[in-house]
Parts: C-alpha cells; structure tokens; sequence
C-alpha cells in the first residue's frame, strides 16, 4: 500500500473552505459515526426520590407550594355559564371589573400579564369596543396605547373627540392573544356575557366597534367589517337599544394605508350622528 502525505496547510485551508461553502461549519465528532444507528441511550445514575408529602401537608420553610396558583381548567361549556353567573352577579362597573380580574374561564387569562377591563372615561357618551388588547396594552395595563392607540387618538381628533375624556373603551375579550392573533369564537362566547354587562352598565349612547371580530359580535352578524362599516344597526344588552357601527381597527389602517380614506368618510358620519344626537363632536 502507498503510503499518503499528511496534507499541507495550504490543503487544510481548501478543505476548510469547501465545508464551510458546503454549510458545514462545525464538526460533530472527532470521528465518523453511523447516524442511521440510534445510540444506546447512556445509564442514568440512580437518584434517590423524597418520599410523596400528604396532600394537605405544609410546604417547607422557604419553598414556595407546587401548583397552588394555578386553578384546574374549567369545561368550555362550563365556562359560558361561569361568565353569565359573574355578569350577574355585578351591580355596577367596579363590581364587574372585580369579578373580571377574578374569572378564570378563559384561558387566555393564562398567557396574559394583564386584564384590560376598560379605558377612557366612565360616562361618555361613545363607547369603543376592540377585539382583545394589544400586546402594547397588556405591556402597559393601558386601553388602546402604543401605537395603535396613537393612531387611534389621532383619527378621533380629527372630529373632535378626545381618546380619554370622551370615550369610554372596553373590549370583547379583555386579555391579549398569543402572537397579537384575533380571538377564537370560543373566546368570544365565553366572554360576550362580561361585555353586555359593561355595556349595560356603561350605558353608552353610541357604541362603536373596531374591526372585524368586534364588529361581527356586536352586530350580531356574520357581514365582514368592509359590509358593516357605515352602517348602523341596534342592540340591547338590558339597558334599553344603543346604536352601534363600526370603524377600521387602527392596526388594520396601518397595514393598510389605502383604506385610510374610507376610515375618514366613516369618521365623518360618526361626527354627523354625534351633531345629530346632541353631543358636542
């Protein structure tokens, strides 16, 4: 057998730069091994296991107890007939949001920092309804901030409204989604109760829906928010009919700038029913 030369440093460098063209920029081991033949998984040191504690038993000095703050999940089912039993049970709008921040029927309730019951200002006469708060308003606990709500302030402006004095917000869910997604219908089900009750307990004389999802739920309708904006239809939620439209979601207009125009007819119309009704717009 002829025996190779060791390669040069020049060679190791070419090589070097073929696995790295290749993708391969580390090695995995020092020597070549089947990867079709699965290892034998390595014995794991016996460790010694703590006896089971009695159910009811203390924990220890320092050590916080295992699972005691996280409530068992409750049936969807379950968990509308929860909702209704809070709504109920509320007399007024501090009531309500008590009993909101105590409600454990909605798993999103799990994945938020916050409980976003309600913005604005008690007693205005426009009451907005989004979907969920945004991932800026569970950051900040706020109703409609960061940019959204900028944005949002900026289009109320615009007739005359000012985002804290004259509004009153609340929302159809009030915790965040993962991933800044919309509500499942689900979501919606199970917390559509605690919002009749706050908006028969706001007892607003204009309701105003933003977006898809609120607009469907407060419409009471299956028509796209393209359908619903515009137009003007009732609701009661135990305190007599309330008129409700619907509007662009601010994070809808900033992704789609070309609708801006139309949000501006719709802001118009809402200026003349306020005009209509009285109010100063």
């Amino acid at each position: 057998m002829t025996a190779t030369a060791d390669p040069s440093r020049a060679e190791f460098e070419q090589l070097l730069r073929f696995y790295a063209d290749s993708g391969l920029d580390f090695a995995l081991d020092a020597e070549p091994g089947d990867r079709f033949e699965a290892p034998a998984p390595p014995a794991q040191p016996a460790v010694a296991r703590p006896a089971p504690s009695a159910p009811n038993q203390e924990p220890a000095a320092g050590r916080p107890a295992a699972n005691l703050a996280q409530p068992a999940r409750i049936p969807d089912d379950q968990a509308v007939g929860l909702a209704q039993q809070t709504a109920a049970g509320a007399a007024d709008l501090d009531a309500l949001r008590a009993a909101v921040e105590a409600f454990e029927g909605c798993n999103l309730k799990r994945s938020a920092r916050s409980t976003i019951f309600e913005g604005g200002t008690r007693g205005a006469h426009v009451m907005l309804v989004g979907a969920a708060p945004s991932r800026d308003d569970d950051k900040n606990a706020e109703a409609f901030s960061g940019i959204d709500g900028i944005l949002l302030g900026k289009m109320l402006a615009a007739i005359g409204l000012d985002s804290k004095a004259d509004i009153y917000a609340g929302f159809c869910v009030p915790w965040t989604v993962p991933g800044g997604e919309r509500p499942t219908p689900l979501h919606m089900k199970i917390c559509a109760p605690l919002l009749h009750r706050q908006i028969a307990l706001a007892r607003p004389r204009l309701i105003v829906a933003l977006g898809n999802a609120a607009s469907q739920q407060l419409h009471g309708s299956k028509k796209t928010i393209m359908q619903l904006r515009g137009t003007w239809a009732e609701t009661d939620f135990g305190a007599g009919a309330v008129p409700v439209t619907a509007l662009f979601d601010p994070a809808f207009l900033r992704e789609q700038p070309r609708f801006k125009r139309m949000a501006w007819l719709d802001l118009l119309a809402l200026k003349k029913r306020l005009t209509g009704d009285g109010n100063t717009a």
